[in-house]
């Protein structure tokens, strides 16, 4: 089993790429045993928000984790179902939700939530970020936790704009063809950030027989901007860290991970 990532997106931005994903981006395996162990920690049922094709999910429940995930990606959601087919011993330890992060109503409570792989990025304005916080916190038992992981945006990329093209992975496609991607961000108003994708399919000697390009846009987060987010929507911050190593979250990091805890009184809660 291949262990590759998910996520989700307010617009379904994945489903044209659901069938590449787990060649890239999803071929990211980092922050894999950072949250096992958190859900080894709080124990089954674990709500994974933008389960997409099940990169972490099956990571999960390969480990003995039970979990229930969301997305919005009819596409991604019918690849993990494939998937699950494929290894039946794990498909009684995970359940797939269609459904929209900022608008989700499941009839149990967890003990953890986790928001992984840049997940929290494809909500575009800061009311669907409290949005999807509240629902969140709305499926959390008293003390429950939600785990939220994306990266700092790089002050290189803040100053020029944009980064060069670059060739990310070379991966097998479903018809079998070696597939390559290539990436290149811009940044554009409000803290949007877009990333180009190029799919080259090769032929045996390298070149290039067809290509499909595709965007995804998400909004990045500056660190200082979650512990008043978290506040306002019924959390305290109960760790931060700057890597999967859970090293300090610094100026110099590239990932910021958030743990933070669900609060029993809220001030002006609807």
């Amino acid at each position: 089993m291949t262990c590759a990532s998910s996520a989700s997106s307010e617009t379904a931005q994945y489903d044209p790429i659901a069938e590449l994903y787990d060649g890239y981006p999803g071929n990211y395996l980092e922050d894999i045993p950072f949250f096992v162990e958190e859900a080894g920690r709080a124990g089954s049922p674990v709500l994974e928000i933008g389960v997409g094709t099940g990169r972490l999910a099956l990571c999960l429940a390969a480990a003995g984790v039970e979990v229930v995930g969301i997305d919005s990606s009819p596409a991604m959601l019918r690849v993990l179902r494939r998937r699950l087919a494929q290894f039946p011993h794990l498909k009684p330890q995970v359940r797939a939700v269609a459904a929209d992060m900022r608008r989700f109503a499941l009839r149990e409570k967890f003990r953890l939530a986790l928001v992984p792989f840049r997940t929290f990025l494809y909500l575009l304005t800061r009311e669907d970020q409290r949005r999807a916080l509240r629902a969140i916190r709305a499926h959390l038992e008293p003390g429950g936790r939600v785990v939220l992981a994306f990266f700092v945006p790089r002050r290189e990329l803040i100053s020029r704009g944009r980064t060069e093209p670059a060739e990310m992975a070379r991966f097998a496609g479903p018809d079998g063809a070696t597939i390559s991607a290539w990436d290149w961000t811009e940044l554009l108003a409000d803290q949007r950030v877009v990333s180009h994708i190029t799919y080259r399919w090769l032929d045996e000697q390298g070149s290039v027989i067809r290509e499909l390009e595709h965007a995804l846009t998400a909004r990045y987060v500056r660190p200082e901007e979650m512990p008043p987010l978290f506040e306002e929507c019924g959390f305290r911050v109960a760790a931060r860290y700057g890597d999967f190593g859970r090293g300090p979250l610094t100026a110099d990091s590239r990932e910021q991970i958030w743990v933070a805890e669900r609060i029993e009184k809220v001030e002006n809660e609807a």
